[in-house]
């Protein structure tokens, strides 16, 4: 349920998001046009972007409640690190796009009206702060930190855009423009390659980087009946759900209590590494007829097979 309540007011915030968004996007596209500014209009393209990423992040989300089905056992968590992916790549095409016209303005510099410039940046930074902080309290999710990324970007991209049309209304110099608009790529190929990058790192089932294997395997050895835990495995199957399977190798004197040991060694895990899902097997150094979640570690022989030898060199 309470899930379900975050993906709700999620989906909401992101709409209104994307609402203000569009308005963000009309404001700069007429400024930038009105006065020849390359570094709104180049802003204006990072902003269509942000509208379809919030499109599809809203889209991820609602995926995202579905529930588990007889295919996909795991759910649709991965849809949102899906869309994810796809923003970064969006992002990365932008940049490409904004570093070529930079280029060719720098070369044939054109008129800009540095004032207008500003003030129409200006606003447009007052929506992205108020878009940021609207999505702030949902940076947990990827999807929704990367569709925040977008938006920081915007806003300081406009900072930025509002300082340099002070500037050329001052000075004259219309080089500020395009240098701005590079500016604005190099942020928003930083933003891309954060979300890419951790949107790889779940797609590779890579170790969570504020989680040490060594401090997990610590915290269980510390367990009563508990001698060693092996064949670790963390991964994220979103950004905020996390599973782990491992051998956890028991006391021969507590495999009875196995499922003692299992819930204590569960509980561990969820409170101090937020680790919910979990596939642990028990292994014993023996193993008795009867014994629950028991299997040996590789080399070591059953007892019942060690009593069987005994009784055939005894009758032989």
């Amino acid at each position: 349920m309470k899930l379900i309540s975050f993906r709700s007011g999620a989906a909401d915030r992101l709409r209104v998001a994307f609402l203000l968004t569009a308005l963000v996007l009309v404001v700069e596209v007429g400024g930038g046009l009105w006065a020849h500014s390359l570094a709104l209009l180049s802003d204006a393209g990072h902003v269509v972007t942000d509208l379809l990423v919030l499109a599809l992040s809203s889209f991820a989300l609602a995926q995202v409640a579905r529930p588990a089905s007889a295919r996909r056992t795991f759910g649709y968590h991965r849809v949102g690190i899906l869309v994810a992916l796809l923003n970064a790549l969006l992002l990365g095409a932008i940049v490409v796009g904004i570093v070529l016209e930079a280029a060719h303005r720098l070369q044939h510099p054109g008129s800009i009206r540095g004032l207008l410039m500003a003030a129409a940046a200006l606003l447009g930074l007052v929506i992205s702060l108020l878009i940021a902080r609207l999505l702030q309290p949902m940076q947990g999710d990827l999807v929704v930190r990367s569709a925040l990324m977008h938006i920081w970007g915007d806003a300081w991209a406009a900072a930025g855009i509002v300082v340099g049309g002070v500037l050329i209304a001052i000075s004259g110099w219309l080089g500020i423009d395009p240098l701005l608009s590079l500016a604005i790529a190099g942020l928003i190929a930083w933003s891309a390659w954060r979300v890419l990058s951790s949107a790889v790192d779940i797609l590779l089932e890579s170790t969570p980087s504020d989680l040490q294997t060594d401090a997990v395997i610590a915290a269980v050895r510390q367990i009563p009946g508990v001698r060693d835990l092996h064949d670790l495995h963390i991964w994220s199957l979103a950004a905020q759900r996390r599973a782990m399977s491992a051998h956890l190798l028991i006391d021969d004197q507590r495999v009875t209590q196995a499922q003692d040991i299992l819930a204590e060694v569960r509980e561990v895990l969820a409170h101090d590494f937020a680790i919910e899902h979990t596939t642990i097997q028990f292994e014993s150094l023996v193993c008795r007829p009867g014994d629950v979640f028991c299997v040996q570690p590789e080399g070591h022989q059953h007892i019942d097979d060690a009593h069987d030898r005994v009784t055939r060199r005894a009758a032989g």
